[in-house]
Parts: structure tokens; C-alpha cells; sequence
């Protein structure tokens, strides 16, 4: 791993010197494909996909294979053939609360 920071950048980006594998999901879970992870900061990433991949807006992008799942919602930033600048969304995945559904949360 490289820590590069490019004047144009608000924040440091990490350039991994073999690329990541990882996944990009559609929002409604409909598809999924494999990409490779080229770079990462704290607000967006640069990944490479297998094909071209301009019609993509907003995804998942998927870390991890097995056990929990570590994702962060994502919006095309860029495209550059079958490379893709992504920003990372903030705020909830959903509109509802993370609470359990039928749980009372006000005390009895």
C-alpha cells in the first residue's frame, strides 16, 4: 500500500499495489459484479470493472465475501472506460431506524 495525496484531493488516498477485490450491488440487490478496488479515501474510491460501466449511478460497493458484510453506498463520480471514480454517500442506508422492528423503545 502507497499513501498518495494529489493537491486536487481533499483528502489522502490509499493506492493499493495489487488491486483489491470487491463487488458493486445494485440498491435493490437485482445484480451484482466483480470489480477490482485500484484506490480509497475517506470519501470515494477507484475501481476497475471488467466492461465498461457509464449506465452505473448509484450502488453498493462490497468488501467483504463471507462473514459480515462491509459495504458503502455509493454514486458514480466519473467514468473512464471500464475505470469509475465513486463517492461514498453519507447518512442512513434505509429510511427506518436501525432499532429492531416490534420492540418497544419507550421505557414501560
Amino acid at each position: 500500500m502507497v499513501t498518495t495525496y494529489d493537491e486536487r484531493r481533499k483528502t489522502p488516498r490509499v493506492l493499493f499495489e495489487k488491486p483489491l477485490a470487491a463487488r458493486i450491488m445494485a440498491i435493490d440487490g437485482t445484480w451484482c459484479r466483480e470489480c477490482q478496488m485500484i484506490e480509497v479515501s475517506e470519501s470515494g474510491a477507484r475501481i476497475r470493472l471488467e466492461r465498461m460501466a457509464a449506465e452505473l449511478t448509484e450502488f453498493f460497493l462490497v468488501l467483504s465475501s463471507s462473514g459480515s458484510p462491509v459495504f458503502r453506498r455509493c454514486r458514480r463520480a466519473w467514468v473512464d472506460g471500464p475505470t469509475m471514480g465513486v463517492a461514498f454517500e453519507r447518512g442512513p442506508v434505509a429510511g427506518k431506524s436501525m432499532a429492531a422492528p416490534g420492540r418497544n423503545t419507550q421505557p414501560a
